[in-house]
């Protein structure tokens, strides 16, 4: 139980934890994609930069680790609320950036050999109902097909599939290996990397690690959903995503699901749901909808909730009756970070030497890279483009009781919403209620 597919069992020898005091040009806090992005770029900005990377457990531990391995060129926040807040050239910025991204991260691990399963074959948002549909129709633009039946058919064999909108900005990977590799290169390259090594205070010139000082210029934050609560205070909460995985498939199967380029797929269903076909054939899926735990509180119980593992393994073979006699081998889960107006954000102090990244919300493989590639730009002096998670205002949640009864609430509306499509093969009064009050 809850050990991803992505890590199929692999056991893990630890680095060394730090264990005397030290001094670099740059610390960072945490061993995600983030954090190691962030050493990457910044390596191959200045070369001669002395890096260390402190991480709590292993890399690849938390949700870099753990996810759909979607590298996509999606963002939080809608398209529309990112026009009207920061202009359309910045909008423009952000979506070349992004799809870049997707096309770099393949071209470094192609480069360097890194076995990560990486194929680029886009994205298909299905719909399985009338009300959907109607819905993914109002989203074509020069990103975006609109299918129908057959073509959604053709192009991935969904029975009850009634149309789609695909993107070829996407590409299929595991992100275990891509973190684990990338940190074995940055290795080799000179940054120095501990493991069991949980940072306890960030101060200007200087971190806290196991009762050790280490002093640096720069410090970058880079923890994302395991950011103690008095960091940040009430900036962020974690939400769960959690995934199964089948046993590989039968070629006959994947011959009958059609889907030979590895195009990854959700449905177009309010509660948020995401899959891919694996580098080893197995079908791969993911979703929503884990109850929030009141004062943000992180639980491992959450990451392995039986009624939701259930329910993705439902949702599978409702997609897919070809997987009908399928066994499904693995079940896991994980905290992402969610702040209260759906943005990413990067802010660096240079007077303090602090930065801080994250608030991807699902979306961090390929935002992680850019967002660690600015700010690697920006310490490095060179110009950045102005993108709309550069010095973010992410706002504050609500205080509790209220913050667990409104997300709580907020989730059983998606499902509720999706209900009512499903009756009424209309789009969801509820959820066009819903959308305004969750600010995304």
């Amino acid at each position: 139980m809850n050990t991803s597919l992505w890590q199929q069992g692999q056991s893990i020898s630890y680095r060394a934890a730090i264990s005397n005091n030290k001094n670099f040009d740059v610390v960072i806090v945490g061993g995600g994609f983030s954090g190691l992005w962030s050493a990457y770029h910044l390596k191959q900005l200045q070369p001669e930069l002395s890096i260390a990377i402190f991480e709590k457990e292993y890399v690849g531990f938390g949700a870099s680790g753990r996810n759909g391995g979607w590298a996509s060129a999606e963002y939080p926040t809608s398209n529309a609320r990112l026009i009207k807040e920061h202009g359309r050239q910045s909008f423009n910025a952000l979506r070349f950036a992004l799809i870049s991204a997707i096309n770099e991260i393949g071209e470094i691990a192609a480069q360097h050999n890194w076995q990560i399963d990486y194929a680029k074959g886009g994205s298909l948002l299905f719909a399985r109902n009338a009300a959907q549909l109607s819905r993914i129709s109002a989203n074509v633009d020069s990103e975006h097909t609109l299918l129908n039946k057959s073509q959604t058919q053709d192009l991935i064999n969904i029975p009850t599939a009634v149309g789609g909108l695909f993107t070829p900005h996407c590409a299929a990977l595991n992100p275990f290996a891509l973190a684990r590799s990338l940190a074995t290169y940055l290795q080799a390259i000179g940054v120095e990397i501990y493991e069991k090594s949980p940072v306890s205070k960030i101060m200007a010139g200087k971190v806290e690690v196991n009762g050790y000082e280490v002093a640096s210029s720069i410090s970058i934050r880079a923890t994302e959903a395991f950011t103690p609560k008095n960091w940040m205070g009430n900036r962020q909460i974690p939400i769960y995503s959690l995934m199964v995985a089948t046993q590989p498939l039968p070629s006959d199967v994947i011959t009958q699901i059609r889907n030979f380029q590895r195009t990854t797929m959700q449905e177009a269903c309010h509660l948020i749901t995401y899959a891919q076909i694996t580098g080893d054939n197995r079908l791969a899926i993911g979703g929503r909808g884990v109850r929030y735990k009141l004062f943000s509180r992180l639980s491992e119980r959450s990451e392995i909730d039986n009624r939701m593992h259930s329910a993705l393994e439902r949702r599978a073979r409702s997609w897919f009756p070809q997987i009908s006699d399928a066994k499904f081998e693995y079940r896991w889960g994980g905290a992402v970070a969610l702040t209260r107006r759906w943005q990413a954000y990067l802010n660096f102090d240079r007077k303090t030497g602090r930065a801080e990244i994250g608030g991807y919300v699902g979306d961090g493989v390929t935002l992680s890279y850019l967002v660690a590639k600015t700010l690697a730009k920006s310490i490095c002096n060179q110009q950045v483009e102005d993108l709309p998670f550069i010095e973010e205002k992410i706002g504050k949640w609500e205080p509790e009781p209220i913050r667990y009864l409104a997300v709580n609430a907020g989730f059983k509306a998606t499902v509720a919403a999706d209900l009512e499509e499903k009756i009424t093969n209309r789009p969801s009064i509820l959820a066009s209620i819903i959308d305004p009050l969750i600010n995304r």
